[in-house]
């Protein structure tokens, strides 16, 4: 499968997407951001070291 830096990588760049998504969220009434900064939460939390 993918090694770990791959992963590692895929999620640093969802969890950033994630996070500015999240902050528009809060910003603007359109889209909800907390549940995407829970997600990005979790992002950054699955990351291997």
């Amino acid at each position: 499968m993918f090694n770990k830096e791959v992963r590692n990588a895929a999620r640093m760049f969802a969890g950033t997407v994630l996070s500015v998504v999240g902050v528009v969220g809060l910003v603007l009434p359109l889209i909800p951001g907390i549940p995407f900064l829970i997600a990005a939460a979790a992002c950054f939390n699955a990351i291997e070291s």
